[in-house]
This record gives structure tokens, C-alpha cells and sequence, in this order.
């Protein structure tokens, strides 16, 4: 049996801005529960069962959640609250869910329950690793001035001077439930050799738990099953109008919440640099920023990158919102390069979903790039500095741009990618591993 154990599942994620993570469960618990698999009870916080036939349990009891307009500090709030109740909803049915016949697949690590508990009752542990809390909290508030390992290192200093009570909970969210994930998971799912590499630098060497090479299993996502209509003439003729793009028009796509993480405030510079170098004034160019604010910083980086984008003078940029994978295969058909910016990313789904479409691709160096991409289709734009990336970008782009046979072909090797990679596998995977930790568990009681 499986207790997958994930916040952000139940909702409708057609119309909801949860992130990858979000939707990587709830394509999981339906790949699943489409092939029919059995003792799968989930546990989430949204109003909707992910999936028809699945037990589904929401957590904390109550009128609901809306996520997305929670502030760092309600967001922490919720952690909590969403911890102490999966872990206490789990404890309290150890007779229907034994510890000797289940095992617990953890979709978050700040939002998770409290694996430490679980494991000293004997549950073993999973974990799929979406985000590397610490590496994504020093990239967005500390601007990388350390690396990663310096501060779980430090953290590790301030458990053994006694002073991890000191640590703002916030901080502790961060901070401690990585260092409990890592130490209680027998078995951590990453999908990124990159973010295999980070999490064994800050945790290899005093890693709590013990072995940690031997615990990480790299399993890329790959592509999802595409199952939207194909977008009629009709509607392609009516987006074009309204974004008024004309046969010589430039279309470059963003897609991803809107979030201070994505970057897309750098792209925008990068555009203004083309802009004042006259490099855009014979090309019509139009930029479309598709996606939704996400939540705590979401609103406000959603207005400064709006604001940005008002003042390109030679590109139109408009702001479709958040699309439901009809809308989204329509102006994907519309595009000529998708851009992907971003300083942090995980994995990059949309990078893959852009590659599906038949879409070359334009991307930042990050976690999960060199697992995604190639150059038969796409191109890495490392970020030496956040100061130095729209300068990096704008050339990069200036020059795949003036490549329009190139970025066909690459758009067919993108497609060919995408096809060579489907999320069954994955799915696969991370059933089979569920089952590994069950039958094999590691010595020690661990």
C-alpha cells in the first residue's frame, strides 16, 4: 500500500498556479489509478479527488485553502498545520495502514508531514524532491552569495551549539524539514542529475541518515501524455488578431508562474537591450508572458514585470493568463521560440511541453536543463551573474532569431525529445521504488 502524502493536491490544477510539483502528483495519482494500481490512498489539501476510485483524505479539516494569496507567513501557517494533521491522521490508523505493508510517498518537503514521526513508527519514506527548499531560498532571498552547502552546514553548527531554537520558523521550515527529509527518506527522487549533485555536496559529507548516494534515484519527468484537441483554424485566426501577428511576426513564449524565480523580468531587460541597440527595428516582434502570479511574492514581481514590459518600446508583450492545455496547445502553435529564464528551476516541465509542441527552445543554465535539452534542440544560457544575464540572453537571442530554418529543425529534434521521454516511465519508477524500500529496508531499522 502507498499513502502519498502531498499539500497542493485536490485542486483544480486546469486553473490553479501551484507549480510543477502540484501537478507531477496529481499526474502520478492518475497515471495510477489509470493503470489500475490499488492501495493508494492520498492525502492533500484541495477540495477535489485528484482522481476517480482513489481514497482521497483532506487535510487539515476545514473550508478550504486558497493558496495562492498567502503571504510567506500564511504560507508557513499552512506547512504546519497541514503537517501536524497528515502525520497525526496517519498515526492514528496504523492498524489499517501498517507500517510493515506501506510505504510513504512524500510530494513536498517544507509542506510535508513530519517524517520523523513516520519513521520511528516504522513507515518507511520516499521523497520526490520538486524543489531544493535551501537552494531556492538562498537563490531568491540571499541572491546565491553563498553556496548552498555553506548554510546547511551552518545550520548543522547552530543544531549542535544548541541553538536551533533561536531559528525563526520560517527558517526551520526551510532549513529543518529538508535536513528531516533528507535524513528519514530511505529513498529521495530527484529529477535532476544537477540537484542530485547539490543536495550531496550539502548533505554527502554529514549527511544525517547516512549513505546518501546510495538513497538518491534520479528520474527526469519527461513529457505528458498530450491529450488536449488540436486548436482549430478559427481559433488561431482569432489569437493572431488579438495579438495582431502578421506572417513576418516574431513570437517568442514564456510559460510558468509568475514568480520572482522565473526570471522573466531578465528576459524583459534583455529585450529593452535589443531595443536601444536598434537590433529589433526591422523585426516584428511580439512577446507573449503566459501564466498566472503565483503565490507570496507572486503579485508584486507580476506588477514590476508588467510594468517592465509596458515600457519595450518596439515589442508588444501581452498577458494571456494562466491556460488550460487547450489554450496553452493554441499559442504554443503560434510561437516561433519559448523562452525559459529562469535563475532557479528544478526540473523545467514547461521547457518539455514547449519541446512537445515542436518548439526549440531558449533556456537558462539551471538544475534540470542538461537533462531536457541538447543542442539539436535548444540552446543554454549560463548566468555568470544575475547583473550579466540580460546581456547573455540578448545575444543569445539575437542570434537564434536570426536562425529562422535553424529553429524549425530544432523544433522537429525538440519533438523527436519530448516523444523519446514520456512520464509513464517515471511514474513507473516511482512505483517501483515505493516498492524497493518495502521489500529490501535498509539495515539498522532505517
Amino acid at each position: 500500500m502507498i499513502v502519498f502524502i502531498g499539500s497542493h493536491l485536490g485542486y483544480p490544477m486546469d486553473r490553479t498556479p501551484l507549480g510543477g510539483g502540484a501537478m507531477v502528483g496529481l499526474r502520478l495519482v492518475r497515471h495510477w489509478a489509470a493503470a489500475g494500481v490499488g492501495g493508494l490512498t492520498v492525502l492533500g489539501s484541495g477540495l477535489e479527488s485528484p482522481a476517480m476510485g482513489v481514497e482521497y483524505v483532506r487535510l487539515p479539516e476545514g473550508p478550504g485553502h486558497d493558496l495562492v494569496r498567502l503571504s510567506e507567513f500564511e504560507y508557513a501557517r499552512f506547512c504546519r498545520a497541514f503537517e501536524a494533521a497528515s502525520t497525526d491522521w496517519l498515526l492514528a490508523r496504523r492498524d489499517r495502514l501498517p507500517p510493515g505493508s506501506t510505504t510513504v510517498l512524500v510530494n513536498d518537503v517544507s509542506e510535508g508531514p513530519t517524517v520523523a514521526r513516520l519513521a520511528a513508527a516504522g513507515y518507511p519514506i520516499v521523497s520526490l524532491w520538486h524543489v531544493d527548499v535551501v537552494d531556492y531560498f538562498n537563490k531568491l532571498y540571499l541572491y546565491s552569495l553563498v553556496p548552498p552547502q555553506r548554510l546547511t552546514r551552518l545550520y548543522e553548527r547552530c543544531l549542535r551549539l544548541g541553538l536551533a531554537g533561536a531559528v525563526p520558523d520560517l527558517l526551520r521550515i526551510v532549513f529543518e524539514k529538508q535536513r528531516e527529509t533528507v535524513a528519514h527518506s530511505r529513498r529521495l527522487i530527484v529529477p535532476s542529475r544537477a540537484m542530485a549533485e547539490t543536495l550531496t555536496r550539502c548533505y554527502g559529507g554529514e549527511a544525517p541518515g547516512g549513505d546518501l548516494a546510495r538513497r538518491i534515484q534520479v528520474v527526469p519527468w519527461g513529457a505528458f501524455a498530450d491529450s488536449a484537441p488540436e486548436p482549430s483554424e478559427a481559433l488561431l485566426r482569432e489569437l493572431r488578431g488579438r495579438y495582431r501577428i502578421g506572417p513576418d511576426t516574431t513570437v517568442l513564449m514564456t510559460l510558468s508562474r509568475i514568480s520572482p524565480e522565473k526570471g522573466i523580468h531578465l528576459f524583459i531587460e534583455a529585450l529593452r537591450l535589443l531595443e536601444d541597440e536598434g537590433r529589433l527595428d526591422r523585426r516584428d516582434t511580439v512577446l507573449l508572458v503566459c501564466g498566472e502570479a503565483s503565490f507570496m511574492q507572486g503579485a508584486a514581481y507580476c506588477r514590476r514585470v508588467r510594468a517592465a514590459a509596458a515600457g519595450l518600446r518596439r515589442v508588444r508583450a501581452f498577458f494571456p493568463g494562466y491556460l488550460d492545455p487547450a489554450a496553452k496547445k493554441a499559442h504554443f502553435r503560434l510561437a516561433r521560440l519559448f523562452i525559459s529564464p529562469s535563475v532557479h528551476e528544478s526540473y523545467g516541465l514547461n521547457i518539455v511541453e514547449a519541446m512537445q509542441a515542436g518548439l526549440a527552445v531558449l533556456a537558462s543554465d539551471h538544475y534540470g536543463v542538461h537533462d531536457i535539452l541538447d543542442a539539436s534542440c535548444g540552446r543554454v544560457v549560463p548566468y555568470p551573474s544575475l547583473a550579466e544575464a540580460p546581456q547573455r540572453l540578448a545575444r543569445a537571442l539575437e542570434s537564434a532569431c536570426g536562425e529562422n530554418g535553424r529553429l524549425a529543425a530544432m523544433g522537429r529534434a525538440a519533438a523527436a525529445r519530448a516523444a523519446a521521454m514520456p512520464f509513464a516511465g517515471a511514474a513507473d519508477a516511482v512505483l517501483r521504488a515505493c516498492g524497493e524500500v518495502l521489500a529490501r529496508p535498509v539495515p539498522g531499522g532505517r
